[in-house]
C-alpha cells in the first residue's frame, strides 16, 4: 500500500486483500468537511451500530450474531441504508463487518474511530500529539470506509459517529441501535440521542443495554443517576427496546416501518 500524498483520502489495502477508503482527519475539519472528503457526497439513510460484546453468554452472543446476518446486514443491502460503528476488528463492530462479508453486501459501513489507538501497517498516521506508548487495535477489513479522527483515548469518536451520520443522513431517516455497551457506550449513545436520533436497544445482549432496558420496564431499574435521566428524557419519544427472545423478524418490520417512507 501506498500513501497518497496528494489527497486525506485514500484507498488501502489490507493483508487480505480486502480494500477500503481511509480519511486521516486533520484537526481543523469539521463533520460536513469530513463527510465531504471521505467522498460520501450523496445522502443516505443511516444506521449506527454501538456497544461491545462482553460478557454475553453463548446463546446470546449467538443471537446477536444472527440479528447481524439476518437483519441489519440484509436490511442495509436492501434499503439502501449506510452503517456506522467503531470501525475495530472486535465485538459486534466485527460482527458488523463479517456480517456485511457473509452476505455479500455492497451497502457502505463506515467505522469512525481515534488515530491514535489505530495499528494501520503501511501508513504513517498523522498524529499531531506525543503518547508515551499507545495501546494499538487492528480495523475490521469488511468496512468500505474508515475516519480516523483526531484523538487518543476511546470515546473521542462519540461525537464524530453521532454528528456524521446525521449529516450523511440529511433528510433520510436515521436510528441507532444499542448493544451490550460499556461507559463509552453510554456516552456514544447519550450524544446520538442529542442530536434527535430515534433508538432501539436489543434487551438480553448484556450489560448497558439491558441495564437501560431493565429501567425503562421497570424490572430492576438502574441506580445510575445518568441512566434514570437518559430514561426519562427519551422514553417514550426516541427510545425503543427489543428483546433478543422474540422473532427477529420483529425488528426487521419496525426497521422497515421506519424507514419505509423516505427510501428512494
Amino acid at each position: 500500500m501506498i500513501q497518497n500524498t496528494e489527497s486525506l483520502s485514500f484507498k488501502y489495502t489490507f493483508s487480505s486483500g480486502q480494500t477500503a477508503y481511509i480519511l486521516d482527519v486533520p484537526d481543523s475539519f469539521t463533520y460536513n468537511k469530513t463527510i465531504t472528503a471521505l467522498g460520501l457526497t450523496q445522502s443516505s439513510p443511516s444506521i449506527v451500530v454501538i456497544g461491545g460484546a462482553s460478557k454475553m453468554s453463548p446463546e446470546s452472543k449467538m443471537r446477536v450474531s444472527l440479528l447481524f446476518t439476518k437483519v441489519l446486514a440484509p436490511f442495509a443491502e436492501t434499503s439502501q441504508v449506510t452503517v456506522f460503528d467503531g470501525g475495530t476488528d472486535a465485538g459486534v463492530i466485527q460482527m458488523m463487518g463479517q456480517a456485511r462479508r457473509n452476505i455479500g453486501g455492497t451497502f457502505q459501513l463506515v467505522g469512525i474511530t481515534p488515530k491514535a489507538k489505530v495499528n494501520l501497517p503501511g501508513y504513517s498516521i498523522n498524529l499531531n500529539l506525543e503518547l508515551k506508548s499507545r495501546e494499538l487495535t487492528a480495523l475490521e477489513e469488511n468496512h468500505t470506509h474508515f475516519v480516523l479522527i483526531p484523538g487518543s483515548n476511546w470515546g473521542n469518536e462519540s461525537p464524530w459517529l453521532a454528528n456524521c451520520s446525521s449529516i450523511l443522513a440529511g433528510n433520510y431517516p436515521t436510528i441507532t441501535i444499542l448493544i451490550n455497551g460499556g461507559k463509552i457506550s453510554l456516552s456514544d449513545f447519550i450524544l446520538n440521542l442529542s442530536v434527535g436520533r430515534q433508538a432501539i436497544i436489543i434487551a438480553g445482549s448484556g450489560r448497558l443495554a439491558d441495564e437501560i432496558a431493565n429501567t425503562i420496564n421497570g424490572i430492576k431499574p438502574s441506580k445510575d443517576p445518568m441512566i434514570q435521566n437518559l430514561t426519562r428524557t427519551y422514553y417514550p419519544n426516541q427510545l425503543s427496546v427489543f428483546d433478543l427472545t422474540h422473532s427477529l423478524d420483529i425488528l426487521t418490520n419496525r426497521l422497515q416501518a421506519y424507514f419505509k417512507p423516505q427510501i428512494t
